[in-house]
C-alpha cells in the first residue's frame, strides 16, 4: 500500500448558491396576477391612479364613516354594543394602520392628508 496524502480542505471548492431560484425579473412590467380584462385595468390605473392611491381613497372614506359614527374614540368603540369584539379590533387595527401610514408619509416629506374629522385650515 502506498501512502496517499490529500491536501487539507476546510471549505468546498464550489461556493455558488442560486438566489431566488425560479424567479424572473422584468424591468418593464410587473404582473400582479391574472386579470379578466387587462385593457380595462390599465385604463383604470391611468384614469384613477395606482392601486395605492385607490386604497388611500377607500381608507379616507372608511375613516370618515368611523369618525362620523364616533368610533374613533376608544372609549366609545369599547362601549358600542352593536359591534362584536372582532369588529372592534378590525376598526382599531384600521385606525392604527392609518396612523402608521401618515407617520411614514410625513417622514418621506409627503403632506399627510387631513383626517376626515378635521377641517382644513383656511
Amino acid at each position: 500500500m502506498g501512502n496517499y496524502s490529500r491536501p487539507l480542505e476546510f471549505a468546498p471548492h464550489d461556493l455558488t448558491q442560486p438566489i431566488l431560484p425560479g424567479w424572473q425579473f422584468n424591468l418593464f412590467r410587473i404582473d400582479l396576477g391574472v386579470s379578466r380584462d387587462p385593457d380595462t385595468e390599465d385604463a383604470i390605473l391611468e384614469a384613477v391612479g395606482s392601486y395605492g392611491r385607490q386604497i388611500g381613497h377607500i381608507a379616507d372614506a372608511l375613516e370618515a364613516l368611523v369618525i362620523g359614527l364616533g368610533l374613533h374614540e376608544s372609549r366609545r368603540l369599547a362601549e358600542d354594543s352593536r359591534l362584536t369584539g372582532e369588529q372592534k379590533q378590525a376598526i382599531t387595527t384600521f385606525l392604527q394602520d392609518l396612523t402608521a401610514i401618515r407617520v411614514v408619509k410625513e417622514a418621506h416629506g409627503q403632506a399627510a392628508p387631513a383626517t376626515a374629522g378635521s377641517s382644513p385650515a383656511g
